[in-house]
């Protein structure tokens, strides 16, 4: 069977996300969607919200977050799906506000049982253009939805100024500099948001390009504490020890490294290694063949918290031949 797309929308609370999951169902008519929605308590009210879709395809986790549940509930559902033969050709996932996606992300791009079957499609995050500036202020969950998604939708911008909106949209650019950026009122907007695969491998190197492009230092840092670091390097990683090191590195880091990207040069390999990593789950793709004529030049971008550029630094270099 083909790999099933999945679109995940995250969101602080109140940001729109059940009105635009109802508009995609809306205006997707030629999809076969199963809905899998989740609320922090015991009664997930959002899941009465949702129309236009029938209940064996609607899937409640409620009395807890999704990301707690990631290794069991949401597992069970997804196997099952699978078992069962279920028809359906579209995963959409609703977190609950108060959810990191980067803990439901990391399955999907590392656990090879639900790789087999399912491809991530992309990460849209909703933000409250009315309230987003306090809640920016006050609540690094945000923060951290904002960073993990490559979609961004400034929602409710009728509650809002003009001026109020654009010094929004320059702030969460900051945040997050290669995400698409999109406005709306009432979840509404006339974009293409399915079938998109921004979690495609090959949008690593638009990606690349894209921090490049935005931040001629090495290391970028604004007022929400939120870093990036670009490595640039053309010496050739030793494939044991750059896998060895990033695993350690993301495990003795779960909470401030958020996201890793990049193009690796591995010695005695002649393609690209593709590698991005969400939290603590790496996954690492074969891209294409380096040309004969250029420079094999390894690129990695750390995003997060209390990023130590230096000591970074010095380790990669030390883990090439």
């Amino acid at each position: 069977m083909n790999k099933i797309p999945v679109t995940v929308i995250t969101g602080f609370l109140g940001a729109g996300k059940t009105s635009l999951l109802n508009q995609l169902i809306k205006s997707h008519k030629d999809k076969k969607f199963v809905i899998i929605e989740n609320e922090f308590g015991e009664e997930n009210i959002d899941s009465e919200l949702v129309t236009n879709i029938e209940n064996d395809d609607l899937f409640e986790l409620s009395g807890g977050c999704i990301c707690c549940n990631l290794n069991t509930e949401l597992f069970l559902v997804l196997e099952n799906l699978i078992k069962n033969n279920h028809s359906f050709n579209h995963l959409l996932i609703e977190t609950t506000g108060i959810a990191d996606p980067g803990n439901i992300l990391a399955s999907f791009i590392a656990d090879p049982g639900i790789k087999a079957k399912f491809e991530l499609d992309s990460v849209i995050c909703l933000i409250d253009a009315a309230n987003a500036e306090n809640d920016l202020k006050k609540e690094d969950i945000l923060n951290k939805q904002i960073v993990i998604s490559d979609t961004l939708i400034l929602n409710k911008i009728d509650l809002s100024s003009e001026e109020e909106t654009k010094q929004l949209h320059s702030k969460i650019r900051e945040i997050n500099p290669t995400a698409n950026i999109h406005q709306a009122v009432q979840s509404k907007l006339d974009v293409e948001l399915l079938d998109v695969y921004a979690y495609n491998p090959k949008n690593i190197y638009k990606f690349l390009f894209s921090v490049d492009n935005s931040n001629n230092k090495k290391k970028h840092h604004h007022h929400h504490d939120i870093e990036n670091y670009c490595f640039k390097s053309d010496l050739a990683f030793n494939q044991m020890k750059i896998g060895g090191w990033l695993d350690a590195f993301l495990q003795f880091n779960p909470d401030t490294i958020y996201r890793v990207k990049g193009i690796l040069n591995i010695s005695g390999v002649d393609n690209r290694i593709i590698l991005q990593s969400v939290h603590t789950q790496i996954n690492a793709t074969v891209g294409r063949a380096w040309d004969e004529n250029e420079t094999r030049e390894s690129k990695l971008v750390f995003i997060g918290k209390e990023l130590n550029s230096e000591v970074i630094e010095k380790n990669l270099i030390e883990l090439c031949d």
